[in-house]
């Protein structure tokens, strides 16, 4: 019997021993399950990384051959710049999903929040997206390019840049002008560059007692000799009005573009110098006292 306990005693001794090596302190096992998440997924969140980093990478390296190409097919800057954006947009997007979703994020959950999610963003949203449906308006329709003058939403500059949200314009005292790209879409839109040709209109006061024959030669006349004016159509001048002391000329004449203020400038200029030569009086406000001795 004496031999029969001493051998449950140590039975008991050595399953007290073996209990108390497989119990942990709680910082051991925390140690041990986060070894062994690393061990299971440390590998996916690794790959996920790297596919984020060479995913933005490659995002722009195909934004600037985008670019190169669109420029190549002589494509309009500012459409270059808005399709190359919201390609990069789209593309980094894709990237990160699938980093998510390498890394072992439920990115369907994700998209389903989102889903839900998206009503209340629509409606914050809708001034920001009506600005990107706007630029996608302009792109396809192009009312305007870089480098053309517009006159817009009460404003006239030079585009210098369409974006997603807005277009940027300079105005000619270099000032810059954002225009949000819903508005400027829905806007009615005066493109002064469209065209290659311009009419340049004025018009010039003579004195009522002026022989109107010799005034409309004298405009006529230099009209014609100006470098940049078109002989086809041929130059217009005719009297539109009599006002209050004073003959009204109209004077039109057709230009390239570019040409356009040059010419109007040139034109009024030449024309008083012409005046004064001939003897053309240009009138100015004055007013005659009569006395009367009664």
């Amino acid at each position: 019997m004496f031999y029969t306990l001493l051998a449950e005693a140590a039975t008991e001794a050595a399953d007290a021993a073996a209990q108390t090596a497989t119990e942990k302190n709680p910082f051991e096992a925390f140690i041990e399950d986060v070894r062994a998440f690393f061990t299971k997924a440390g590998l996916n969140i690794v790959i996920g990384i790297l596919i984020l980093i060479v995913g933005l990478i490659i995002c722009k390296i195909i934004k600037v051959v985008i670019t190169r190409i669109m420029r190549r097919t002589k494509k309009d800057e500012a459409v270059v710049h808005f399709v190359a954006s919201l390609i990069d947009v789209i593309l980094k997007i894709v990237v990160l999903v699938a980093a998510l979703a390498t890394m072992g994020i439920n990115t369907a959950s994700i998209i389903t929040v989102l889903g839900t999610c998206g009503v209340a963003i629509g409606l914050a949203l809708k001034d920001s997206l009506g600005n990107v449906a706007g630029g996608m308006m302009i792109i396809v329709n192009k009312p305007f390019k870089k480098g053309d003058y517009i006159s817009a939403t009460g404003v006239e500059g030079v585009v210098q840049t369409i974006n997603l949200f807005n277009t940027v314009l300079l105005t000619v005292d270099n000032k810059e002008v954002v225009i949000p790209n819903g508005q400027l879409s829905n806007s009615n839109i005066t493109n002064f560059s469209a065209m290659d040709k311009r009419r340049v209109d004025f018009e010039i006061n003579v004195a009522c007692d002026t022989d109107l024959v010799k005034a409309q030669n004298a405009i006529l006349s230099v009209c014609g000799a100006h470098p940049k004016v078109h002989s086809t159509p041929d130059p217009f001048c005719r009297m539109n009005r009599v006002d209050s002391g004073s003959v009204v000329f109209s004077v039109k004449a057709w230009c390239d573009t570019p040409d356009y203020w040059d010419v109007y400038f040139d034109l009024q200029e030449q024309i008083r110098d012409k005046f004064n030569q001939v003897g053309v009086v240009i009138p100015f406000p004055q007013l005659d006292v009569h006395v009367q001795n009664h």
